[in-house]
């Protein structure tokens, strides 16, 4: 087994912050003719498993929800090497429901407490796994008296590319990598919270992102955005808004597969229309509640989505100890991670050229993760 030494807490706040995710979805930096090479296709196993890099701004996390309308939960595996010391993974868990609000648990572990394969899915984490069973992923996490069972019912080869592939950051040998694993799959577990035992049965998804170069130093906050529609037909979109590093720019992509996780089309993201914002009295962040993302360069295909309900929201720097939070905000003015159910609508006249295939169906419904990192 394979017991990769690495950083501090620092490392595993960073991703809470990033992802849930999420991960996030399509995170990739403005790099000219790199960007341009964008191409849609499907990720494969080998680039969700295990990866670890010597680079400090190192950290790959998996993330994975679930939800059965009463509860969504946001599990969050995550191997880092940012900063000083022998803590180099964690796990992170958010639980909310309109009774208990939100819910946000962490805890992190040293590298000893880590064993884990390059190139494998299974890892583990203290008492924190991932394991594959005939059907798909099962994952445990125990963290304090809390404690929580998921099995879905997946194959891997489910895998959509969101980056379509590594790409290339403007330091040398650095890059960022987003995937969807699957979503919106039958799942299956248990939770025990508070002394009690309650079941789930519902539907569950995974994303996995791997970089090996510190994302707050050119991007402000991150999103992703999972949907489906009543043809079982899957869209994602997501992306990041980048710092003064990265003036005035956005990079989001859009992906959709079938029900039977065929890929349908990407395109990266030509233009964004915010039609309305507000701002989030939790976070005091502007944010868009209704855009328009328009998919080709003559506007006849565009993405439309619309913020609704809120249902989970987080300020990072409340649920860690002084410590950490005196590390976090070395890099972060304002982390928070803000989670809304919301729509969207697809327009097309007709694909786009290289676009692909259309969904059967342009309406569709979803869970939108916002990764608030500096405003």
């Amino acid at each position: 087994m394979f017991s990769f030494s690495a950083g501090s807490s620092v490392r595993y706040v960073k991703t809470g912050v990033i992802l849930s995710a999420l991960v996030i979805a399509s995170f990739f930096p403005n790099v000219s003719a790199e960007s341009e090479s964008f191409r849609a296709r499907k990720a494969t196993k080998n680039e969700i498993s295990f990866h670890p890099y010597p680079q400090e701004g190192y950290f790959q996390a998996w993330n994975y929800s679930f939800t059965d309308d009463r509860i969504f939960i946001f599990a969050t595996f995550l191997v880092s090497n940012l900063g000083p010391g022998t803590r180099n993974s964690g796990v992170s868990l958010v639980l909310y429901d309109k009774e208990n609000g939100t819910r946000f648990l962490t805890q992190e572990f040293s590298r000893n407490e880590l064993k884990a394969e390059p190139g494998a899915l299974e890892l583990e984490i203290a008492n924190n796994s991932v394991q594959k069973n005939q059907e798909g992923p099962e994952i445990r996490m125990e963290i304090g008296e809390t404690k929580l069972f998921l099995s879905f019912k997946a194959g891997w080869d489910k895998a959509v590319s969101l980056s379509g592939g590594k790409i290339s950051l403007p330091e040398k040998d650095r890059f960022v990598q987003a995937d969807i694993a699957f979503s919106f799959v039958p799942t299956w577990g248990y939770l025990i919270s508070n002394g009690q035992k309650i079941p789930l049965d519902g539907r569950g998804g995974m994303e996995h992102l791997l970089t090996n170069y510190e994302v707050y130093k050119y991007s402000r906050r991150w999103e992703l955005f999972r949907t489906q529609n009543l043809s079982g037909d899957r869209l994602y979109t997501g992306g990041f808004i980048g710092n003064e590093t990265f003036p005035g720019q956005e990079i989001r992509t859009v992906s959709s597969t079938d029900a039977n996780s065929r890929l349908l089309f990407s395109a990266k993201v030509h233009k964004s229309e915010v039609l309305e914002s507000e701002k989030d009295s939790f976070s005091n962040y502007e944010l868009p509640t209704k855009e328009k993302l328009y998919l080709d360069e003559q506007g006849g295909c565009t993405l439309s989505i619309r913020r609704k309900a809120g249902i989970g929201k987080i300020n990072v720097l409340s649920n860690l100890s002084s410590v950490l939070r005196f590390f976090v905000r070395l890099f972060f003015a304002k982390p928070y991670q803000l989670y809304f159910l919301a729509e969207a609508e697809l327009n097309c006249d007709s694909p786009p050229k290289n676009f692909g295939q259309l969904p059967k169906e342009n309406r569709f419904t979803g869970i939108f993760s916002y990764y608030l990192i500096n405003p």
